[in-house]
């Protein structure tokens, strides 16, 4: 399954999903977006797009994007950046929702709408393709008008200088029907965070 996928690293499997039943399925199928202690799947980022209204712009089936996809503990990470004190996926998301109403003046969903998008390339690019990127020093567009990211080997450069930056790992090269998934490790802020 996704695993054999994630090691296909330079010939796009066949696939008869899309992005959003990649995440689905990652998540555990019939019991995903239930906040679990498995910090490597994406429960948070399907709450994040169901939350924001955006599941259906990665179920497209005639869309073409890449997806930079945080794993559950990066959204843990980027809660306890933020203050956080706990470990846990259910008390992050619930930190992480404050933090972002207080961001948005009390309307949470356009700034996690802006953060999700930070997380889409409108175009297919495989690793091997941010790995050019990052030698010749082009940056990767996103869906966030004007704000890209710099790719720097297995680093992604965001706007935010004093957090960590993300770095993909593995699985990576998940192909849909409608582009590809890249995990990462932390989560892509288009804004420095105050």
């Amino acid at each position: 399954g996704l695993l054999a996928a994630a090691l296909c690293l330079s010939v796009p499997a066949t696939s008869q999903n899309t992005i959003a039943d990649l995440v689905v399925a990652s998540s555990g199928g019939a019991t995903a977006g239930t906040f679990d202690q498995n910090g490597n799947d994406y429960d948070l980022l399907l709450t994040a797009l169901n939350t924001a209204g955006l599941t259906a712009a990665v179920a497209d089936p005639n869309a073409n994007l890449t997806v930079f996809a945080p794993r559950d503990s990066a959204f843990v990470e980027l809660a306890r950046d933020l203050g956080f004190q706990g470990h846990d996926e259910q008390g992050a998301w619930t930190f992480l929702v404050a933090a972002l109403t207080t961001l948005g003046n009390g309307n949470p969903i356009p700034v996690l709408q802006d953060v999700l998008k930070y997380h889409v390339v409108p175009a297919r690019i495989t690793f091997f393709g941010v790995l050019f990127r990052s030698i010749v020093g082009l940056p990767i567009p996103t869906l966030v008008p004007g704000a890209t990211i710099q790719p720097a080997f297995f680093r992604l450069i965001d706007n935010d200088p004093s957090l960590r930056d993300p770095r993909v790992r593995l699985p990576l090269n998940l192909f849909a029907d409608n582009g590809v998934v890249h995990t990462i490790d932390r989560v892509l802020l288009p804004i420095d965070l105050p």
